[in-house]
């Protein structure tokens, strides 16, 4: 008898006119249960999955995930909104995949906290954490995870012993061993292909905030790292890689030197803040700013993966907005890009209207960055505001068009999600992106040469949560097609979620590709006495890249 924990489930698929057979298809395929709350762990003695984040999916329905089992004095679920909890005493911790391509594959073990660290590594490390989502290439079986753990690497500087390399980017392919992508020892002369490109010699990265983003032979990533002069810089880069991570210098793409390109006439604006990249084949995207909350300048940029590649600007802050009546222009767009070889899906923000929001401080998950919460904010409610006018669009980045495919002001309420996330003042080990309160917004595109289907996360007025799907280039407002939401029965997701309704839902970047697509669901009854959740992928058509 498996036994139910915490999380939401549900699917209704429903065809409507102008978004095609795929979506019928997938009604008559329903759901394949990747892994759920009754599958055990591998390499473990018996202990059973817990919670999950948004998975990936390449285009042959390899899904890749993070997920854990309980942690002391914690419930379990999925981080439908943004990272998982931090690792806590004795759970266990990981990197997974399963081969839905193949029904009696296994759920492989990639990674997790008794891994040891891949080379170099003279101390024997092994991993502690997993900070964010991982993530697969479109095509192929490269996958690319953040990893933290304690120091890899000792050695002798000046007469002194030390020891370096909390934090990497790490890298597996099916039928070769785990490598490191990128690594913090890019100061020491013979790992000197790991520093920081654009700079003086010697200068190393500090952390790689984010998710990076994997192609077949290249691993593209945000890094923060300290100049001479000790300030603080952040960039996009990518490294080509080969099935041993290899000797190939990182290549510096943008960072906090670089002037922006479509920047008003005059200004001198560069790049003071970027978003973690997304790539497809050889080109990646990007969103980058001049000032991360208030912009005046910067969009969405895209680059081949080329030495110095030149920037083009997809879209930008002040442009004009389409499919919206009167004089709209882009006041905000959000970092998280989906990007199949050819479109883009993305969110935005125009005018000045706000919503006034109240946000809890969390209740599970680690407990120093709760305390913290709550010593930032007594009460436990953080009171803010967000765009009232927002919208999910798609950028063809072959026509150069760009279409709303849904929008705020009629049955959406908002397509962002707040989390509480980050490190701590003074706990733990490595560098993290400070604590704090982030919004995000949920899409990923997946498509067939001219036409497209994307998926994306909503809230409507009544409080309902879902993913919903729409179809281009003429996607119709009136008509995105409710995928999963709350208030789908959770059988018709799981059969083990008999009784149970959808509570909760999660889609990444990386999870629509050829027409897979993968979800994070929980499900609970309706006093979440009785939970159960897992990660699911359905088939909505051929989709694919261009």
């Amino acid at each position: 008898m498996k036994t139910r924990h915490l999380l939401t489930a549900v699917a209704v698929l429903a065809a409507v006119v102008g978004l095609g057979a795929s979506v019928a298809d997938a009604q008559s395929s329903g759901w394949t249960t990747v892994v759920n709350d009754g599958d055990i762990m591998p390499g473990t003695a018996g202990t059973p999955f817990n919670s999950y984040n948004q998975p990936s999916v390449n285009g042959n329905g390899l899904v890749l995930f993070r997920a854990r089992s309980k942690g002391a004095g914690e419930g379990g679920g999925c981080g439908c909104g943004g990272d998982a909890p931090t690792a806590e005493g004795g759970m266990t911790h990981g990197i997974y995949e399963r081969d839905t391509a193949n029904k009696n594959a296994p759920i492989a073990r990639i990674f997790d906290r008794t891994s040891l660290v891949p080379a170099p590594n003279n101390l024997g490390a092994i991993f502690n954490e997993f900070p964010s989502f991982p993530r697969i290439a479109m095509t192929g079986t490269t996958i690319a995870t953040r990893g933290e753990s304690s120091p890899v690497w000792d050695y002798t500087l000046g007469g002194v012993e030390t020891r370096s390399g909390t934090s990497g980017i790490y890298m597996d392919q099916q039928g070769v061993s785990p490598f490191t992508g990128m690594s913090q020892l890019g100061f020491l002369p013979q790992f000197s292909y790991w520093q920081v490109p654009g700079t003086l010699a010697g200068i190393k990265f500090d952390q790689f905030p984010g998710s990076p983003s994997a192609t077949s032979d290249a691993i593209v990533f945000k890094g923060n790292w300290t100049d001479a002069g000790g300030s603080a810089r952040t960039g996009v880069y990518y490294r080509t890689v080969t099935d041993t991570g290899g000797t190939l210098p990182v290549q510096r793409v943008a960072d906090t030197n670089t002037l922006i390109p479509n920047r008003p006439a005059g200004s001198v604006a560069t790049f003071g803040s970027t978003a973690p990249p997304t790539a497809a084949g050889r080109q990646m995207v990007f969103v980058g700013l001049d000032k991360e909350e208030a912009p005046t300048a910067g969009g969405i940029y895209l680059a081949n993966l080329t030495p110095s590649p030149p920037l083009t600007t997809v879209i930008g802050i002040g442009d004009t907005v389409p499919g919206v009546a009167g004089d709209a222009h882009f006041s905000r767009i959000g970092e998280s890009l989906s990007f199949d070889g050819r479109y883009i899906s993305f969110w935005g923000a125009w005018g000045t209207a706000t919503r006034t929001i109240e946000l809890q401080c969390p209740t599970t998950g680690n407990a120093a960055r709760r305390a913290y919460c709550l010593k930032v904010y007594p009460s436990g409610v953080f009171t803010t505001t967000e765009p009232a006018d927002q919208g999910i669009f798609v950028a063809d980045t072959v026509k150069h068009q760009i279409v709303l495919v849904a929008r705020t002001g009629g049955d959406f309420l908002t397509f962002l999600y707040w989390v509480y996330s980050g490190k701590p003042p003074g706990t733990g080990g490595g560098d993290f992106e400070p604590a704090r309160w982030r919004s995000s917004a949920f899409a990923a595109v997946s498509s067939t040469g001219p036409t497209f289907q994307i998926a994306f996360k909503g809230t409507k007025g009544n409080g309902t949560e879902g993913i919903y799907l729409a179809s281009g280039p003429n996607p119709s407002l009136a008509f995105p097609v409710t995928v999963v939401d709350t208030t789908t029965p959770g059988e018709l997701i799981d059969p083990d979620a008999a009784g149970l309704t959808v509570s909760a839902v999660g889609l990444e970047r990386d999870g629509f590709r050829k027409g897979h697509l993968a979800l994070a669901i929980g499900m609970s009854n309706a006093d979440a006495s009785v939970n159960w959740a897992g990660i699911y992928l359905t088939d909505l058509g051929p989709g694919g890249g261009p």
